[in-house]
């Protein structure tokens, strides 16, 4: 029986655990992750984050109602980038393992905060790194390679004082760290059972779309036989891949080459789609995976395993009862709570919005609890492929009649929609966010008076624009589509300067007829 009992401990401990060393490894990249992320965003600060920017905090209160965010404090500026050198000092010190669980707090609460302030801003693999950190909370990061352990060694050479160092941490955080991760590929695999990922075409739609494609994908799709095997293999990576490294047998040796698989597969991932930070985020998450077989080998990562010196030094202080609950309600019952309302989010997920369960019912407090908490995720990545091309044209009129594209700053007639997309990060990243879930009217307004005011702020007194006006364009395209032009589908904003007086809605409507008939009849919508 006690045989027994080792053994399931100990296949646990191989499933559910982590070596402090892939820990180590893990907290320094994903502090690194977090550092740059905090330097991006530190240079959006006055366009995404600030009451100067295209979104107030009113307006982000109305998109995100249940958030909460420390950025709410303040709308200025120089506030924003406080937040996000606070964010940037916090990551540096979790990278040295110094104060680390404190660290690890401040990184999570900070970015979180940063998703709440502007959800236009994340994509998959912020999410992702905000969950990450939020399990680090429960697991201690810093037992290897850090600041903190240094300085137990030091206060471990006094009498009676035992370092108490284990190389594999085994714990409900641990488990739920390692699983979350599997939760995120399971919930995308099954949200591709739909007709393009069964019939092979989906990565063809994909492969299409302007504003993920890279060289490598145009190549990729002159071979349709080819995109087809590589839609039915993401298929199977996501759905069956993950389950491998819970495999009982060898399971050591099968981790190793799964890290190094997905790791490939990201890299493949981010060769022919740009998904932003999602492929480095992702490649971190599966550092923790690492076993013990994979550090052993090497003669500078050894480490003494001495739990039995950690025995010592536990039975010379035993905690009070008190103490072990609160012990055991903080670190097992919260996070293993925790967890389950993630699947339950992500599995109700798979069946409409969250919100909407299997059973059509809108538990609305429960969903108002993973917004608060920041604990809700959408991992649903290209589930439906596109088969359009979306794009938006910022057409302003100047004072003296003339049509520019305020973003390219081009004249409009000439100014190809689908030919030159965001170039910058943040830009490009919004875009993604519009074409994905739309935006309400008012986040619209928000940007057309944002891209309105930035062109008056520079244009000479002869180019200042007296109104603009937001234009939706989509291409329509897939296998056997021949490549079209952009079609104008719809006006979503428009904008007067304030200082310029009404101008007659007539006027407006024979001034965009009058574009139009310009753009039609140009190179910009050939009609052959």
């Amino acid at each position: 029986m006690m045989l027994s009992e080792l053994e399931m401990q100990n296949r646990r401990k191989l499933f559910f655990g982590c070596d402090i060393r892939s820990l180590a490894v893990f907290r320094v990249a994903a502090a690194m992750l977090v550092l740059v992320d905090a330097y991006v965003r530190y240079g959006a600060a006055e366009s995404f984050y600030s009451g100067s920017g295209f979104l107030s905090s009113s307006l982000a209160k109305e998109l995100s109602p249940d958030g909460y965010s420390l950025n709410y404090l303040s709308d200025a500026v120089g506030f924003q980038q406080g937040i996000f050198i606070a964010l940037g000092g916090s990551a540096l010190l979790l990278c040295l393992g110094c104060f680390t669980r404190a660290a690890t707090f401040c990184c999570w609460i900070l970015l979180a905060s940063i998703h709440v302030r502007n959800p236009t801003y994340i994509i998959g693999g912020d999410t992702l790194l905000r969950m990450m950190l939020f399990w680090s909370l429960f697991i201690p990061l810093g037992r290897a390679w850090s600041v903190d352990r240094w300085l137990i060694n030091r206060r471990a050479r006094r009498p009676g004082v035992f370092p108490g160092v284990s190389s594999v941490v085994c714990s409900v955080g641990t488990g739920c760290l390692l699983l979350q991760i599997c939760v995120m590929y399971w919930t995308a695999g099954l949200s591709k059972l739909n007709e393009p990922w069964l019939n092979g075409t989906a990565m063809e739609y994909i492969f299409r779309l302007d504003c993920y494609a890279r060289p490598l994908s145009g190549w990729l799709i002159q071979s349709p036989l080819f995109v087809a095997i590589l839609t039915y293999a993401t298929l199977v990576v996501e759905l069956l891949v993950p389950f491998g490294v819970f495999f009982p047998y060898k399971t050591a040796k099968l981790r190793i080459c799964l890290v190094g698989f997905f790791i490939v597969f990201h890299i493949g991932i981010g060769l022919t789609m740009d998904v932003g930070k999602f492929t480095y985020v992702s490649m971190v998450a599966w550092l923790p995976f690492l076993p013990s077989m994979f550090w052993n080998r090497f003669a500078w990562a050894q480490i003494v395993d001495s739990e039995k010196g950690a025995g010592v030094a536990n039975s010379l202080r035993t905690p009070g009862l008190v103490h072990r609950v609160a012990s055991a309600s903080l670190s097992v019952l919260l996070p293993l709570t925790l967890f389950i309302y993630v699947v339950i989010w992500n599995v109700a997920g798979l069946f409409g919005a969250p919100g909407n369960t299997w059973l059509e019912r809108s538990p609305d407090s429960l969903y108002r609890f993973g917004e608060v908490t920041m604990l809700k995720q959408n991992f649903q990545m290209f589930c439906i492929p596109a088969r359009t091309n979306t794009t938006y044209l910022f057409n302003g009129r100047t004072i003296g009649g003339e049509r520019v594209d305020l973003v390219r700053n081009h004249p409009a007639a000439q100014t190809g929609p689908g030919a030159a997309l965001p170039q910058a990060r943040e830009w490009k990243t919004l875009h993604w966010y519009l074409i994905s879930f739309g935006g309400e009217p008012q986040l619209f307004e928000g940007l057309l008076e944002y891209h309105s005011r930035i062109w008056n702020r520079s244009a000479r007194s002869e180019q200042q624009i007296v109104e603009a006006r937001l234009e939706r364009y989509i291409e329509e395209f897939g296998p056997g589509i021949a490549p079209g032009s952009f079609v104008h589908i719809a006006n979503v904003a428009d904008w007067r300067d304030p200082e310029q007086g009404d101008v007659s809605s007539e006027r407006l409507k024979q001034d965009f007829d009058h574009l139009m008939d310009q753009m039609e009849n140009g190179a910009l919508f050939p009609m052959d």
